[in-house]
This record gives C-alpha cells, structure tokens and sequence, in this order.
C-alpha cells in the first residue's frame, strides 16, 4: 500500500470544503482511499492505493479540480464554459447548435469555439435552456430516432421556445413543408436557423427577440 499528498488551493474553508465533496463525487474517484483536511486556503488530499491506482487518481482528481474552477468562474460572471461540462451538467445531451440559435433568440449572444460555449447569458439560463433542449431531444429520438441534426436543431428549438409537445410540432413543420418526414427520417427543407426565425414570427403571439429573460431564470 502506497501513499500520497494533493494540495490544491482552494480560499476560505466553505469552498475547501465545497471542492473536497466536488472531489469525492466525481465519477473515477474511490472516496474510501481519500482523506482530506483544510489548512490556509488549501484543501490537502491524501491518497493510498497501489502506485497505479494513485497515478489514476491523481490524475481524476486533476480533472476535477479543473471543472471545479471553471465552474466557479462561471456562477461569478465568467463568459465561458465546456461543452462537455455542461452537458455533463444537464446529465442529458443536446443539440448544441440550437442551445446557441436559442441563446441568441432570446436576446443573448452565443457562440461556440473549439468544445466551448461562449454567452452573456447567466449561468441559470443557460441550464434552463440546455436542460429544456435536452428534454425535447429524448422526446424527439424516440418518434424519429434517424432525425438529421439539422432536423433535431430545428424541432428542439421550435418545441422548446413555443412550449409545445415534439408530436405536435413535428405535425405543424411537417404541414408547413419545413420538414419531409420519411418512415423514421425527417429531413429540413431550408437552412434551419432563417426557417426557425421564420416560423417564430410567422407564429401569431411571439416575438421573437423579446422574450422576457426573466422568465428564464
């Protein structure tokens, strides 16, 4: 049996202590082979273990301190998350294009770059959003489980912002020829982010743009 030491900084103890049960959460981690203490700022880990199981843990543990940080930048105003990270987050996946396209819909910027989502919008909108979105997916794949992407961007999206079922707005695009459904696929006719925006305001008592933020959050 091995042993070895982590410090990580972590500032006053509430957040040593939020950081420590992070740690002891995170999938990978054995929480029976981790002591932990905090000393001036500093959260101090103690591992034992075989020396491969150590490397490994080290390793994990890394991984989430990492999260840990952004995540705290985030809730303090930080503009930029993973995309893994929140997905992770929502526990459920997403059409990452719409999460943006919507972002944008309801007033914010978005955009993504190189596994990240860059926003103005806060923290809980984004995970309202993210997690409606992710609602309406699993609603979609099991009606139509071979959806194109640009198909699924589109049906979230529009599902998501008018509040609608994924039955009923596969019904609507479908009469409005936004959409060809062919047994399980369902292709989009036109570019889906101009068509989204079409439908939004040719939809009697939306306005797209002007949805109150508030109601998100």
């Amino acid at each position: 049996m091995y042993t070895a030491s982590i410090v990580l900084k972590c500032g006053d103890k509430s957040s040593c202590i939020e950081l420590a049960e992070y740690i002891l959460k995170y999938r990978g981690i054995k929480a029976d082979q981790i002591i932990y203490r905090v000393s001036n700022g500093d959260l101090v880990l103690r591992l034992a273990g075989s020396k491969v199981e150590i490397t490994s843990t080290k390793r994990v543990i890394m991984k989430a301190y990492k999260e840990w940080r952004q995540l705290r930048a985030w809730s303090k105003g930080a503009n930029v998350i993973d995309v893994s990270l929140l997905m992770r987050l929502v526990k459920k996946p997403f059409i990452v294009d719409a999460l943006v396209e919507v972002l944008k819909i309801l007033g914010y910027e978005a955009k993504t770059e190189s596994g990240k989502l860059f926003t103005n919008a806060p923290q809980d909108v984004v995970t309202d959003v993210a997690s409606g979105l992710a609602s309406k997916l699993e609603e979609l794949v099991k009606y139509k489980p071979k959806a194109s992407a640009t198909a699924k961007a589109l049906i979230t999206a529009y599902a998501y912002l008018t509040d609608k079922d994924v039955s009923t707005v596969l019904k609507e695009l479908e009469i409005s020829k936004a959409i060809t459904v062919d047994s399980y696929r369902v292709l989009v006719k036109k570019e889906w982010r101009s068509l989204l925006r079409r439908l939004l305001i040719d939809l009697q008592g939306f306005e797209h743009g002007t949805r109150d933020k508030e109601e998100n959050k």
